[in-house]
């Protein structure tokens, strides 16, 4: 369970930049379905390369225009969590605390990464919940999860098409299942629901690789 835990923490801090960005209302958000050329595409993304580089990590809590107050809500909720977090998990190994983020601070990614790597084993237990409702409210807010859309993609194990979907699950779980007659092997399968396999949305940038490796060979 631990690996699955980091993996939430690793994914949220990843993400983060993202979200921070979202707040500003018009931000283009990761997965958004789109009607642009591929050139407009990749042209978007460049200047949305460009715009990272030039913006220092210290800039994240400016805000010149008028904000989502939803998804600035959001980013105050994880970024109290996150510090909490870190500060639960120093005082059990013994560390000194984390400042907590100052006015203005908007940036959670070192108390996230404080628990990643000093995370111990009879925290855990009690992390696992926080660090999954973290996942879902970082891909809730930037518009990667929307339950019961199939994916036009081809299944890398079964390969039927049309056979993915993205589903909430017991427990909250938003994740990938596949509906086709699959049986993938046991190390490429993150969880099982009702017999089919499931991967939730920590595992969806290795499930791409498949994908592309896939059609890489097909063709």
């Amino acid at each position: 369970m631990k690996n699955e835990v980091v993996a939430d923490l690793e994914w949220v801090a990843e993400y983060w930049p993202d979200l921070v960005e979202t707040r500003i209302p018009g931000t283009r958000r990761p997965w958004r379905q789109t009607e642009l050329t591929p050139e407009a595409i990749a042209a978007r993304d460049e200047q949305a390369r460009l715009e990272r580089f030039e913006r220092s990590m210290l800039s994240l809590g400016a805000s010149p225009a008028p904000v989502d107050v939803a998804i600035l809500s959001t980013v105050l909720d994880l970024l109290v969590q996150a510090d909490d977090l870190a500060a639960a998990i120093s005082h059990v190994v013994g560390d000194s605390p984390l400042p907590p983020p100052g006015p203005g601070d908007l940036d959670a990614r070192p108390y996230l990464l404080y628990a990643v790597r000093r995370l111990p084993d009879d925290l855990v237990g009690w992390a696992a919940p926080i660090a999954h409702r973290m996942v879902d409210q970082v891909a809730r807010a930037l518009c990667m999860v929307y339950a019961g859309q199939h994916l036009d993609v081809t299944c890398p194990w079964c390969h039927q098409s049309d056979v993915w979907r993205v589903e909430e699950l017991p427990g909250g779980m938003v994740a990938i299942v596949c509906w086709g007659t699959c049986d993938p092997p046991a190390r490429e399968v993150g969880t099982w629901w009702r017999g089919r396999p499931v991967w939730p949305i920590t595992d969806w940038e290795r499930l791409a690789h498949h994908i592309q490796a896939a059609e890489e060979r097909a063709a």
